[in-house]
């Protein structure tokens, strides 16, 4: 049994009539994503994840004190007493 041809777009079809191809390394979304968008966590995000983390018996006791000193320095931060 022989195979379908594929339908290809056609030029002429004028559903495709006035749309140009992108000039080469153009985004098509120009406007895009906002640097840093996707890398941004939130405070509180850290500092749940954080709390899990200490509060965890699997934790190696090194790593609680990390994280104890981050916790400490993020709270001095919100506080204003930091620098």
């Amino acid at each position: 049994m022989p195979r379908k041809p594929k339908i290809r777009a056609k030029k002429s079809d004028p559903r495709y009539r006035g749309l140009k191809p992108w000039k080469k390394g153009q985004s098509g979304n120009p406007k895009g994503r906002p640097k840093g968008s996707r890398n941004r966590i939130s405070h509180r995000t850290a500092m749940d994840e954080l709390v899990r983390i200490m509060n965890s018996k699997r934790s190696p006791a090194p790593l609680k004190v990390k994280v104890a000193k981050i916790i400490l320095d993020l709270s001095l931060q919100v506080a204003g007493l930091a620098e």
